[in-house]
């Protein structure tokens, strides 16, 4: 008999609040839902035009929390994921949100990133889009359009390639305009997007693509009301025709017209104008021939990564990561022997040493982005480059991690020399304990794999013996290189200093 277990997923959007209650069968993680409950609430609104959540929405959401608190109990759901998007992110008092809804539920809530967004997309190209379309043999870009911000990420034959999060969205550019002008709506709209996309062109050269991937509810209601729409379907595809015959069309009506028309709520016909303006310009901007729009919603995207995060073992976003790194180290002309073979190193301690520092896979990835990218800084300058290093870590977007995880990384980087971790370092000092001592024990890590990688070929095996005071590492070759190195005592220090445990070479 198949293993059951109950998870869930809540999304707080800029529109409404959403929970899904599945019943998983945890040995290959096919689901089926058991509870599918939506409310209203309009914390775009408050946020785009106010800066902040308001009082009365905040006290409707602990209501709908507190309801939400008790259909999980009365599943029996232990396991649950829930993310609050761009609405709650921007808005001055998401922290106080955020704890009220704590105290008012027991549930705990993560915000939600642009980058994290990038990562439901690719699950929901890749589990949707039609075999036909491409997305392992070409260029493609998809364009996740949310009511505050804009995520898009290129992708060559399956890869990631490059990635930014552009803040415009269907409710904040409309907040933009002025209620007193009397110029057309959607004329007002294509200068601001041209703008806020204007940015690309700095970003990268080559924008062109051979297909376009609409994502958010505004793209699956041009989906619905096109006609195309099939229950069975997981993705409609429009020709460039299509869409602007629809464009069209739904220029000459206002919103209300289109909410009576097309039977959709007044907030999703409000958004298909600027919709449409976005992908016209995404349109021109690339030069595809068609849209494909995956009619997977965020609540299932959600559910369907919380999945496969609980379940398996192996994080199916992670050569997208890592691709994203190499590209960034090809820009900053780290992409070099000596730096594979840091990594090389940095993974094989870490797994080693697994008993005494007591790391998982996570911390593992951020090593070795760091290991990869420890010497970008020397494209600024030479003189402190660790220190460059950093910033230009933890000032890049890599899709995949947190502003969090990207800190932590360019951290562990910024300590691969010189001077330990100090009091007097703000951005170490403003880490919680626990994320300080991640960054001592990877860095540790870091600076062995550097002396390492100094001292020996790739293919050299790496012995290491355990005991109650000291650490024995033992290259099956060029250990006499490695002993010569006056830095490696530093090294061996830092390691010293973190773990208690002597390093010596055998």
């Amino acid at each position: 008999m198949a293993d059951m277990e109950l998870m869930a997923s809540i999304d707080i959007g800029a529109h409404s609040v959403r929970l899904l209650i599945a019943q998983v069968d945890t040995a290959d993680g096919s689901y089926e839902i058991l509870e599918d409950m939506e409310q209203p609430i309009p914390l775009g609104a408050n946020v785009f035009n106010r800066g902040r959540i308001s009082s009365q929405s905040i006290l409707l959401m602990c209501e709908i929390f507190r309801n939400f608190r008790m259909k999980l109990d009365e599943y029996g759901v232990a396991r649950y994921k829930a993310i609050a998007t761009s609405a709650v992110r921007e808005a001055a008092n998401a922290d106080i949100f955020i704890e009220r809804l704590a105290n008012a539920s027991g549930l705990r809530v993560d915000i939600f990133e642009g980058v994290d967004n990038a990562r439901l997309d690719y699950l929901t190209a890749v589990n949707s889009l039609p075999s036909k379309f491409g997305f392992y043999k070409r260029r493609t870009l998809l364009a996740s359009l949310g009511t505050g911000a804009c995520q898009l990420s290129f992708y060559d034959k399956g890869m990631i390639a490059l990635t930014q999060t552009i803040r415009t969205g269907t409710l904040r550019i409309l907040e933009q305009i002025s209620e007193t002008v009397s110029i057309p709506i959607p004329q007002l709209i294509s200068p601001l997007v041209v703008r806020a996309f204007s940015e690309l062109e700095h970003i990268s050269d080559d924008l062109e693509a051979d297909g376009l991937v609409m994502m958010g509810s505004s793209a699956r209601a041009l989906a619905t009301i096109s006609g195309k729409h099939k229950e069975e379907t997981k993705a409609l595809v429009l020709s460039r025709q299509e869409f602007h015959t629809l464009h069209a069309k739904l220029l000459r009506l206002s919103p209300p017209e289109i909410m009576r028309s097309y039977g959709i709520s007044a907030d999703l016909a409000e958004a298909l104008i600027p919709c449409g303006v976005i992908a016209r310009h995404l349109l021109n901007l690339t030069g595809v021939k068609n849209i494909a729009i995956p009619l997977t919603t965020t609540k299932d995207a959600l559910l369907q990564d919380f999945i496969h995060d609980t379940l398996k073992k192996d994080d199916y976003f992670e050569p997208q990561i890592l691709s994203l790194v190499a590209r960034l180290a090809e820009k900053y002309h780290c992409n070099d022997e000596f730096s594979e073979r840091t990594v090389l190193f940095a993974e094989k301690l870490f797994r080693k040493l697994e008993e005494i520092h007591g790391l998982s896979k996570k911390e593992l990835l951020l090593l070795k982005i760091a290991a990869q990218l420890h010497k970008a800084g020397l494209f600024i300058n030479n003189k402190s480059h660790h220190k460059h290093t950093y910033y230009l870590i933890s000032s890049s977007e890599i899709a995949g991690l947190s502003g969090r995880q990207l800190l932590l990384a360019a951290l562990v980087a910024r300590y691969h020399r010189r001077s330990f971790p100090k009091t007097s370092h703000i951005e170490y000092m403003a880490l919680l304990p626990a994320e300080r001592s991640v960054v001592n024990k990877l860095a540790s890590l870091l600076r062995l794999a550097c002396g390492l990688a100094a001292a020996c070929s790739p293919e050299a095996r790496l012995g290491i013996s355990i005991s109650e005071d000291a650490v024995l590492l033992k290259p099956e070759y060029g250990t006499e290189a490695l002993m010569d190195n006056n830095f490696i005592e530093n090294d061996a220090a830092f390691f010293h200093y973190v773990f208690a445990k002597k390093i010596a070479f055998n």
